[in-house]
């Protein structure tokens, strides 16, 4: 072949030049990728030649069993890799495996996820949702939102005394789940064998029984006496159970099922100031 092959001096890379190229020119080229200027005649490069193996047949084989074939090999060593150079760098691979973390900020624990249950998740959420699903949960959610609020009416009953509505609607869903409220249980609570008797004349002492009919025990409840004379409202007031339990009952809390019990208290009218009253129990 008449072309001949150079090599760059500075990025050494090889290029094919013609003999006319290198007489006319006097052998100055440039070089294409890093546009050095050298003497092509001065940086001229012999390829080795290719060291072709010889084919052994199966014949050939077969005929000279014993004969050891011989080939060429260049010999290599394995920790010369950690020496090679990546092109246009100056950083082996000993450097960058020294210096691992300071070229890579990660720490090397941190390992990417496989993320194998993604292709579940996706199967997952790309079913539509029906409307029977989403209207059987919207009816779930609703009834254990109602049933959280009953249960909180149902142990604070103060909240109920201060809003008419709220207690009317409570009233209502007892009555369509057929149970009763603090105060239909004390409904049961009867006043029997009532005595009124006038002591002096500014003072009327009223006595008998509580006799408690609900089928479980209940707190004492309060007594509530208005006085009235010829229709108007004199007087109203609260006892509370130390105040109307005789003595052998002084500090009972409660009061059992069919169980009557004692009470007797007194107010600050004589018999002779009104005409009618009204004697309540109310819940505590």
């Amino acid at each position: 072949m008449s072309d001949k092959q150079t090599r760059c001096p500075n990025c050494s890379t090889i290029y094919k030049v013609s003999v006319t190229q290198l007489t006319v020119a006097e052998g100055m080229v440039c070089c294409p990728k890093c546009s050095a200027e050298f003497n092509a005649l001065l940086h001229l490069f012999n390829p080795q030649p290719k060291v072709i193996e010889p084919l052994i047949t199966e014949a050939q084989d077969s005929r000279a069993p014993s004969e050891d074939v011989i080939e060429p090999k260049q010999e290599q060593h394995l920790l010369d890799i950690f020496d090679r150079k990546v092109a246009n760098s100056n950083i082996t691979l000993r450097t960058y495996l020294n210096n691992l973390n300071t070229f890579n900020h990660d720490p090397i624990t941190n390992y990417p996820s496989l993320n194998l249950s993604s292709s579940i998740h996706a199967n997952s959420q790309s079913k539509p949702r029906t409307r029977l699903y989403i209207a059987t949960w919207a009816i779930v959610n609703t009834i254990l939102a109602l049933l959280l609020v009953f249960q909180f009416l149902w142990f604070n009953p103060n909240v109920l005394q201060r809003s008419t509505a709220l207690n009317q609607a409570f009233i209502s869903a007892c009555n369509l789940f057929n149970c009763d409220t603090l105060d239909e249980r004390y409904t049961h609570i009867k006043v029997q064998d009532l005595n009124i008797e006038s002591t002096s004349a500014i003072s009327t002492v009223f006595s008998g029984h509580l006799v408690n009919q609900y089928s479980k025990g209940l707190k004492l409840p309060l007594l509530k006496i208005s006085i009235f004379q010829q229709g108007k409202l004199i007087s109203s007031s609260i006892k509370a159970p130390n105040e109307y339990l005789v003595e052998s009952l002084h500090g009972i809390t409660r009061i059992p099922q069919d169980s009557p019990f004692g009470f007797k208290f007194s107010i600050n009218f004589s018999q002779s100031e009104f005409d009618n009253y009204k004697l309540e129990v109310i819940r505590p």
